[in-house]
């Protein structure tokens, strides 16, 4: 009989930390779209600091996938066809979180408020998101 010696074996770190993007992001998104067009600054406020903590996640996410990713002998064949795209676009989510946290930041301090053109950028990068989550979904439960 096998004893782990931690909580949780290093290699499901991944499937852990994938949930803190998966849900940050799109709920910033909702937060900040509700809080603009209702005038609230509490949503558009949790809006900057769920970006935020969905940016500063999603590298930790797409370091370990990478080094889960390292354990799939070069023979399978299951979810194979997903991986390559699957680890790229988890690469630019990277970027695509920061660039948005950045540009969230500058907003936050000006006026509180995102503007258009962000709302249309942060909706693309969440439906990038989705994506993504849909290749992981196939690579895993079929």
């Amino acid at each position: 009989m096998y004893i782990s010696t931690s909580i949780i074996p290093w290699n499901h770190i991944h499937p852990v930390l994938v949930h803190f993007s998966t849900a940050l992001v799109p709920a910033s998104l909702a937060s900040d779209v509700l809080g603009k067009f209702l005038n609230r600054s509490s949503l558009t406020t949790a809006a900057w600091w769920m970006g935020l903590f969905g940016a500063i996640a999603t590298p930790l996410t797409a370091l370990a996938g990478w080094m889960w990713s390292g354990q799939f002998p070069p023979s399978a064949s299951a979810g194979m066809l997903e991986l390559s795209p699957h680890m790229w676009l988890g690469f630019a989510l990277i970027f695509l979180f920061g660039a948005l946290a950045i540009r969230r930041r500058k907003a936050f301090t000006i006026s509180g408020k995102p503007g258009n053109a962000y709302l249309v950028f942060e909706t693309v990068v969440v439906g990038a998101l989705m994506y993504q989550g849909y290749l992981g979904g196939r690579m895993t439960i079929g």
